[in-house]
């Protein structure tokens, strides 16, 4: 029923083309489909344990004894006998049809702190989602602003809602250590030791708020670098790691010399913020809650455990070619719309494989182990520019390129040449019997069959792309109104190629239309 549901009149199509695309040796196969009682004897270096009772949430012992298989009959035991690297055994299967789902527990722990950050506060959907972001990722967030758009509120929130260690401070041009750092100990000068009392301090926090920050001067910069960076804080003469999770700064205003680029390029995660428009003015006085200064007494105490379970998973997660692709040709882009050479439109090495870092820690949080297109949409448009124009160019810019093409020119091109080798094989009679003999029908019938399973393969792909931007609106870091937008951009072009990759694997197997 969900494959009709799905493909509709396109079924016949695909089943055609995976008949095509079959073979019937063990070891050319890329992909082989079986049952894991069948499967007795054999072995892969991964396995998908994959059924219908996925799709209902039924347990794999819920299963077995639908199956009738037998209390003792453990289908995750049978499977996990198949296997040499890796199983999986969830809806974050490839198989999925559902496409992008979020890991329950995870998913669920996000929404509800996404929903009391937002709580009394108007157009503040995308800085809320960005603040949880980055503590999913560990990463740093900047927001540049006027006074008075909630930026501390939010931090404060967060702070009570996962019950973290917090530290913020306002930084002035004559702020000194001891108020970021702490005090001097006296004890330990007792002892001829250089030390700080760092309790309740900022080496001591989980969040980190700090406001005008770009007003750091030299007395704190390098130690707050190496804070912000290595999680590292140096105390005397001993190097102690610290337990911060992610910092969160403010600015009224970008960094104004080149000593601060340093510290700009800490910050990974950057957002523009902007009053309350005019729509969300009157929803801001007429509420019933007040936005700033409203207390949130909730807690989630189960979030941090949740930010566990995505940093353990992240590393694991796979970043696609085209996703690496987009990410070298979006430095390109930012560095040709800066002007002024490194002074403007760069980006560096680290933020950039930090970005690729964020990516996978987004996938994670959904119980995914690959990223998608969506992601990509969430996360690209907040980690690359410098400048407030680069900040709208580059998000205009992923909107128009995050969606690969599928490649459906070059595979077209592909079946031209192979079908050009089958009229020239098929109008050369005299030499019939030599290439048959010699082999050379099944080479061809061999290309044509690769080709297949190639087009095949770009058109399943596209079909994950279509199934992630038909869900945006579930993904926990995209706001919905930037959820809408995407459908709007890139579901049509997403479906059109997805259907005309679907009928090139139709065409190209060895009974398609010029074999």
């Amino acid at each position: 029923i969900g494959l009709v549901e799905r493909y509709g009149a396109a079924l016949e199509e695909h089943i055609g083309a995976l008949k095509q695309a079959t073979v019937f040796q063990r070891d050319r196969a890329t992909l082989i489909f079986s049952t894991t009682h069948r499967a007795k004897g054999l072995g892969w270096q991964k396995v998908y344990l994959c059924d219908d009772y996925i799709a209902r949430g039924l347990s794999v012992a819920e299963a077995a004894e639908e199956a009738e298989v037998g209390a003792s009959a453990d289908l995750r035991e049978r499977a996990a006998a198949r296997v040499r690297q890796q199983l999986t055994a969830s809806v974050n299967a490839p198989h999925n049809p559902r496409g992008v789902s979020v890991a329950g527990s995870v998913g669920a722990t996000v929404r509800r702190a996404t929903a009391l950050l937002e709580v009394g506060l108007i157009e503040r959907e995308c800085e809320a989602r960005l603040l949880l972001l980055a503590l999913v990722g560990g990463e740093h967030l900047l927001l540049l602003g006027p006074p008075g758009t909630a930026k501390s509120e939010l931090c404060r929130r967060l702070s009570t809602i996962a019950r973290l260690g917090y530290f913020e401070r306002t930084l002035t041009r004559f702020s000194t250590p001891e108020e970021l750092f702490g005090p001097l100990s006296l004890a330990a000068l007792e002892r001829d030791e250089f030390r700080r009392a760092t309790a309740g301090y900022a080496p001591t926090a989980e969040l980190l708020f700090l406001d005008e920050i770009f007003k750091s001067n030299s007395a704190i910069l390098n130690t707050l670098l190496t804070l912000l960076n290595e999680r590292l804080f140096d105390d005397g003469a001993k190097r102690e790691r610290v337990p911060l999770l992610s910092a969160v700064a403010a600015s009224n205003e970008g960094p104004e010399s080149d000593d601060l680029s340093a510290l700009y390029d800490r910050f990974l995660l950057r957002r523009l913020v902007a009053p309350v428009s005019d729509d969300g003015v009157l929803e801001l006085l007429l509420g019933g809650e007040a936005a700033e200064g409203g207390s949130v007494d909730a807690a989630l105490p189960d979030l941090r455990e949740a930010l566990e379970e995505v940093r353990a998973a992240a590393p694991s997660v796979r970043l696609p070619r085209h996703v690496a692709l987009l990410l070298r040709d979006a430095r390109a882009f930012v560095r040709e719309t800066g002007a002024d050479g490194l002074g403007g439109g760069y980006v560096s090495d680290r933020r950039l494989r930090r970005s690729a870092e964020l990516l996978k820690a987004c996938a994670a949080a959904h119980g995914r182990d690959t990223v998608s297109v969506v992601d990509v949409a969430a996360v690209l448009p907040h980690v690359l520019w410098d400048t407030a124009e680069e900040a709208a160019a580059l998000a205009e810019w992923v909107e128009d390129n995050a969606l690969p093409d599928g490649g459906a020119e070059q595979l077209r091109f592909l079946l031209e040449s192979v079908r050009s080798r089958a009229a020239a094989e098929a109008a050369d009679e005299s030499a019939g019997p030599a290439a048959e003999a010699a082999g050379g029908g099944g080479g061809l019938a061999e290309d044509a069959l690769a080709l297949a399973a190639a087009t095949l393969a770009a058109a399943a792909e596209m079909r994950q792309h279509v199934g992630a931007v038909e869900r945006s609106a579930e993904h926990l870091f995209l706001p919905a109104a930037k959820a809408a937008v995407l459908r709007q951009r890139l579901l049509p072009r997403a479906r059109e190629s997805a259907e005309e990759l679907e009928q090139l694997a139709a065409e190209a197997g060895p009974r398609g239309p010029g074999f």
